[in-house]
């Protein structure tokens, strides 16, 4: 009965039926009952804590069932990206400064924001994991034409509209890597490793 009860409330939240208020007051009690919960008694008993859910996680795959995101929606093809997508094809968040911003505006920003935080200049090996339709490996090659970025994804084809995309672009200083991140080396060294909602 409970499992139905929170299908419906997760129905009713995707579908916009309950307001952004409501939403964001039980996101906020859902994140103080979540750090109530995992409260420990002393400081020794936190520090245990959050040791085993390290080691817990380093047993762990990076990303779970990789194959499921190609075959949902990485290796559609780049065509059908730019009918829902802006000019960068960027299918993380955006930045909204002001009303009336436009989608390609928004993500132009997200995308400068991005490289501010990770003090990117340059002339740095930059490495991004998980790169999507490579929106920031373009924007930061564009941007930094002194850097080399080399950027991974579990897809061919987005590989192929990366390095086409580059190409077009006359950026020369591109290179994206098919692999899994489960079973990635990285092959170099580099300056700077980013990644965004991966």
């Amino acid at each position: 009965m409970l499992k139905i009860f929170e299908d419906k409330i997760i129905n009713a939240l995707e579908c916009g039926k309950i307001p952004e208020p409501i939403v964001r007051i039980a996101i906020r009690l859902n994140v103080r009952l979540r750090i109530w919960e995992e409260r420990k008694a002393n400081c020794e008993l936190e520090g245990e804590a959050l040791q085993k859910f390290i080691d817990q996680c380093s047993k762990e795959a990076i990303a779970v069932v990789p194959e499921k995101a190609n075959e949902q929606h990485y290796e559609v093809p780049a065509k059908f990206f730019a009918l829902a997508l802006g000019a960068h094809r960027k299918y993380s968040s955006c930045y909204y400064e002001r009303v009336g911003q436009t989608l390609d505006e928004a993500e132009a920003l997200m995308l400068a924001k991005t490289c501010e935080r990770a003090q990117l200049t340059d002339g740095l090996e930059i490495l991004e994991l998980g790169c999507g339709w490579g929106s920031l490996t373009l924007f930061m090659a564009a941007r930094y034409p002194g850097s080399k970025v080399t950027a991974l994804s579990n897809s061919n084809s987005q590989r192929e509209y990366i390095m086409a995309t580059a190409q077009r672009r006359g950026l020369n200083n591109v290179q994206v890597i098919t692999a899994d991140i489960n079973a990635f080396e990285a092959p170099a060294r580099y300056h700077r490793v980013v990644s965004v909602e991966m």
